[in-house]
């Protein structure tokens, strides 16, 4: 009884240093996440002068986008931060000494690391999606009410493929107005005018309108050459609906576990389809230049070179074989979300070898050796990702790479540093 209340007293107390550095450790990286949201927001909504309880409903709709990397960082610091603790209190000596196994002090860490996990998945898979929702419908509500289009006096305005230059504007009223319009359907087309008159043609859709008095139209036609139009009275659309859907709709990384594996589906049948063209025109190459062979063997008359090139094709097509984008995008993120959600376990494993060391202002060292480990970790992370899109693999595992690497790195310095 009494070695077990022992026990019971070392988990209660690595529990507790264990959530309050956790505590600490979150608000630092929530704040640093925070902030950065702040400045998004307001890059695209807060200078428009949109009430502050609606900025403060989007900017809380956003915390879940960041709270995927707040929590593993967290737990990361926090054992970083009570081990090292610990390791320069002598703390960890004295439990040794006592006959404690130091798996009693790793133990708490583990068990709340796992129950982090666990929050992280619910925040990835339900919070995310439905935040998402919301802010897309906030935002897209708040759009509705805001002037999509500024115009001020000497200044140039981008909407989509479309650059707008203007000199003085009164009320609707634009004087000089150059209108650039590099669509590739319409192989560019360039229209100016001393005066225009700026109107909202269609709310629900950001559709402006723009009457044009006695425009000059600079059109370049399919054969290279370039035609010089004049009219009295020319109407333009200026179509916002495109950028405003972009900014407002969903990422893959904001769906769930359920959409995303609905969409898995859907771009596996296109891959599988990708996939049999390709088959078909590949055994439709080999025919041929088993075809050519044959022929050559018998004495027949063939150009070595024609061989040559349906080889070299044949090479080609083997380097290039089809990788669908999104199929690769939506596996990298449904794998991604039970990665980061099991960062908060497997990341601990690297501060144990921290038990074995006299280590002066041990909490210190701690945090900024979780410092150093999270900015690896991100670094890998995005590494592993922009290689799902070069290499025709499973991007699982690219994504889980990063957590395998820093947790057998863990396992092995714990090993080593109990040999010491």
């Amino acid at each position: 009884m009494a070695s077990h209340a022992r026990f019971h007293l070392v988990h209660r107390h690595i529990a507790r240093e264990y959530l309050l550095s956790f505590v600490v450790a979150f608000f630092f990286f929530f704040f640093i996440f925070f902030i950065n949201q702040i400045l998004l927001i307001a890059q695209r909504i807060l200078l428009k002068q949109v009430d502050y309880l609606s900025v403060l409903q989007l900017v809380l709709l956003s915390i879940p986008q960041f709270l995927l990397y707040t929590f593993p960082f967290s737990s990361l610091t926090a054992s970083s931060m009570v081990l090292g603790d610990l390791s320069g209190n002598n703390e960890l000596l004295a439990l040794r000494s006592s006959g404690i196994s130091l798996k009693h002090v790793f133990l708490p860490i583990i068990l709340l690391s796992l129950v982090f996990s666990l929050m992280t998945f619910v925040t990835a898979d339900k919070a995310l999606p439905w935040s998402t929702k919301k802010y897309r419908e906030l935002y897209t509500h708040l759009m509705r009410d805001l002037p999509t289009l500024e115009l001020q006096s000497n200044s140039t305005n981008i909407i989509g493929d479309k650059v707008l230059v203007n000199k003085q504007v009164s009320g609707t009223n634009v004087q000089d107005v150059l209108l650039f319009d590099t669509a590739s359907n319409r192989q560019g087309q360039i229209m100016s005018a001393p005066s225009a008159e700026v109107s909202l043609y269609d709310l629900s859709a950001f559709i402006y309108r723009l009457d044009l008095e006695q425009p000059l139209i600079l059109s370049s036609e399919k054969d290279g050459q370039w035609a010089l139009s004049k009219a009295q009275k020319a109407t333009f659309f200026l179509n916002f609906s495109g950028q405003v859907t972009a900014l407002a709709s969903a990422l893959p990384s904001q769906l769930s576990i359920k959409e995303l594996q609905a969409q898995i589906t859907i771009q596996k049948q296109a891959l599988d389809q990708e996939m049999e063209r390709y088959t078909e025109k590949r055994q439709a190459l080999m025919q041929s230049i088993a075809d050519a062979q044959l022929q050559a063997g018998a004495g027949k008359k063939v150009e070595t070179a024609q061989i040559a090139q349906m080889q070299e094709a044949l090479s080609l097509l083997d380097a290039q074989k089809p990788i669908n984008f999104y199929y690769q995008y939506y596996r990298a993120e449904l794998q991604k979300k039970i990665a980061l959600s099991m960062a908060c376990f497997m990341l601990v494993f690297l501060t144990f070898s921290l038990s074995f060391f006299r280590i002066k202002h041990g909490r210190l060292v701690g945090f900024a050796l979780s410092m150093l480990t999270s900015v690896v970790y991100w670094y890998l992370l995005f590494f592993a990702q922009m290689q799902i899109f070069t290499y025709p693999l499973n991007p699982a595992w690219f994504i889980w790479s990063p957590n395998l690497v820093l947790f057998a790195s863990g396992l092995l310095l714990l090993v080593h540093t109990r040999r010491l």
